[in-house]
């Protein structure tokens, strides 16, 4: 039982001095540029159904959604 709490703190070590010398060879000076969000702030939105007769004028140009599940676009 001894043994095996006296392996699990070796590897623990081992794992801690390895993490700790990965972190020491970076540059703290370095600064973060532009937003840390890429992309779109907004959560995506599905196409909603499409009107009956398919894609008119009013669609998105994202497309709308056919009865059978497809995606059609104008």
């Amino acid at each position: 039982m001894a043994r095996r709490a006296v392996a699990r703190v070796a590897v623990a070590a081992v794992l801690l001095v390895g993490v700790g010398a990965c972190a020491r060879d970076q540059d703290p000076g370095i600064e973060p540029t532009g937003s840390s969000v890429e992309g779109p702030t907004s959560p995506p939105r599905f196409p909603e159904a499409c009107p009956p007769g398919g894609p008119d004028a009013t669609t998105p140009a994202a497309g709308c959604v056919d009865p059978d599940g497809n995606i059609l676009r104008p």
